[in-house]
């Protein structure tokens, strides 16, 4: 054999290592592409079932104790959202649970809970070089629950703001479906900043730092101010009482006119509500005269509302009312005008002769006369009756809804009689200083309890309860937070 060929046999055997070496460093790279990338998939689709698991156990475990709790335990209510938001089989999902609480916390204000699951993901190329079919995959999530409100309005409630019908808390208590009449307007507070009483439901306005610039940061304008009062933007807000949770005020419709105004729609979203329970705001607006901050009722903290420049720059809300929203006025509607104190003169000759022995409204007693008058529908009380040659009460007697005649009346008998009705303010009570006023908003509400009062409606603990993802070692679950 020549020279040529052994030395081919030895290229082609170098070949072969060559092959061999690089299919293994082939296999290991496909292994790594599609094996270790399936891993990551499954774990994040586990996440997604871990973080659904954590937020479905802790709303269970924060209604449990109440009247509207759930059927299910927290951790079958985390075991079935994570089947449903992930792909892990019952098998992996059974005892020992994967949710870890404290059962005594459950249907206690602020809590937490933990959920943790594993799952078994099939590896389809490691096993060529050496490693197992399956590889365990483990995720976790933490959950909070603390008072706030997922259905506030960002209109606050405030002794401030004065004239009102009800004493708010923390200092006062409203009766459950009392009628409460705010009038809100800019220009008790200070025109230039715009306080109408609307503040931010923003991030960047909600729950600031005391020494916070607020500026523009928390506005949200006319376009967010709608969005919030008719849900277009959802909100989730967080309240830290008893320690105080400072909010923006928000200048969103600053310097225009009230529901008449160009930017009637913010008013208008609220008119849209009739008939709803949303949560209202409540500010604590400090002690004294003038306004200086001090611990309200329930904390021992020193808060109250921040005054700049002659407005109020932060609201210190310390609860939420929840109130029927059951009408909207602007200064010019006619609802509010109210009447003032009136006499009702009629007089006449009786056209035939009235017969002993019945009795008449005034209304008819009036037709029974020559000539016509207008009466009101309804009188407070009658100032004067004159029938001639008739004496009362022998003759005939009277009250406000009519007169009984005990002797006969004669044809041409001269009559005359006053009915009087009392001053009325309209649905909004005394209006005098708003109704020359465009910026000013009467609105009528139900209350129906407060965070404040301890008696805020058992149907709605949910919308009081803001449930939020959180990290235990980043100190910022719920429970955590200063209160």
């Amino acid at each position: 054999m020549s020279c040529i060929s052994r030395c081919q046999e030895r290229d082609d055997g170098a070949v072969a290592i060559v092959v061999a070496i690089m299919l293994v460093v082939f296999l290991a790279a496909v292994a790594l592409a599609v094996d270790v990338g399936g891993l990551y998939l499954r774990r994040r689709e586990l996440v997604n079932g871990a973080d659904a698991a954590a937020l479905s156990a802790a709303r269970t475990c924060a209604r449990m104790g109440h009247s509207n709790q759930d059927a299910f335990l927290p951790e079958e209510a985390g075991d079935t959202q994570v089947r449903l938001n992930s792909p892990i089989t019952a098998e992996e999902v059974s005892p020992p649970n994967n949710v870890t609480y404290n059962p005594a916390v459950c249907g206690s204000q602020y809590g937490h809970l933990s959920a943790q699951y594993t799952s078994q993901q099939s590896l389809y190329f490691a096993p060529v070089l050496g490693f197992d079919h399956t590889s365990p995959v483990t995720t976790s999530a933490d959950a909070s629950w603390g008072l706030g409100s997922n259905s506030a309005v960002p209109t606050v409630l405030s002794n401030l703001f004065a004239p009102g019908t009800c004493n708010l808390p923390p200092a006062g208590k409203p009766s459950f479906d009392q009628k409460c009449i705010f009038w809100f307007d800019n220009e008790p507070l200070n025109k230039s900043k715009g306080n109408f009483t609307f503040l931010s439901l923003n991030a960047a306005g909600w729950d600031v730092p005391l020494d916070a610039t607020c500026g523009g940061s928390g506005s949200g304008g006319k376009n967010a101010l709608t969005n919030w009062i008719n849900g277009t933007v959802p909100t989730s807000l967080v309240l830290n009482w008893t320690y105080p949770t400072y909010v923006c005020n928000d200048p969103g419709i600053a310097g225009v006119g009230g529901k008449q105004g160009p930017n009637s729609r913010v008013w208008s979203a609220m008119a849209d509500l009739e008939g709803q329970v949303r949560d209202f705001p409540i500010n604590w607006e400090g002690c004294g005269d003038p306004i200086v901050p001090c611990a309200p009722s329930g904390s021992e903290v020193v808060q109250g509302t921040v005054f700049s420049n002659g407005g109020i720059d932060k609201y210190d809300i310390v609860g939420f009312a929840a109130m029927q929203i059951d009408h909207v006025y602007g200064p010019n509607d006619q609802e509010i005008q109210g009447t003032d104190a009136k006499d009702w003169l009629c007089s006449g000759k009786v056209q035939s002769a009235i017969m002993a022995n019945q009795t008449l409204s005034w209304a008819a007693f009036a037709q029974s006369l020559t000539g016509s008058c207008a009466l009101p529908a309804i009188a407070d009380s009658v100032k004067t009756v004159a029938i001639n040659g008739l004496t009362s009460p022998g003759d005939y007697t009277y009250d406000t809804t009519g007169i009984t005649i005990k002797t006969t009346i004669p044809k041409q008998t001269d009559v005359s009689f006053t009915l009087h009705t009392d001053a009325k303010p309209g649905a909004c009570g005394d209006a005098s200083q708003f109704i020359s006023n465009n910026s000013a908003v009467c609105i009528i509400t139900t209350w129906k309890g407060s965070t404040l009062t301890d008696d805020y409606p058992t149907d709605r603990l949910d919308d009081i309860t803001i449930i939020r993802l959180c990290d235990l070692n980043e100190n910022n679950c719920l429970d955590q937070r200063p209160r």
